[in-house]
């Protein structure tokens, strides 16, 4: 879900399902995707829904910078999150 978050937000993919919730939630203004509360919701699915809008939010700014070098020192944590991404698909530090 990460490394496809990650594509989205470079175009070469589709969204996956976690990120889907997520723009949902955000275009509802914070609407849960199951009806109650919280603790309602599906284990472990507001974390997978936090890191895949984490990543594409990242990702997407990162891109977007036209200095990724500033980018970077003025995102340090959306620069973790791009570094951890490229890690995953490289298998390489940064």
């Amino acid at each position: 879900m990460i490394l496809a978050a990650a594509a989205c937000a470079e175009g070469d993919g589709p969204p996956p399902p976690e990120l889907e919730l997520g723009w949902q939630a955000r275009r509802w203004r914070g609407t849960l995707p199951e009806a109650g509360g919280l603790r309602d919701q599906r284990a472990g699915e507001l974390r997978r829904i936090a890191a895949a809008l984490n990543v594409y939010d990242a990702i997407r700014g990162w891109r977007g910078s036209r200095n990724w070098t500033k980018w970077r020192d003025e995102y340090p944590e959306q620069w973790k999150i791009v570094a951890s991404v490229l890690q995953m698909r490289d298998g390489q530090r940064i």
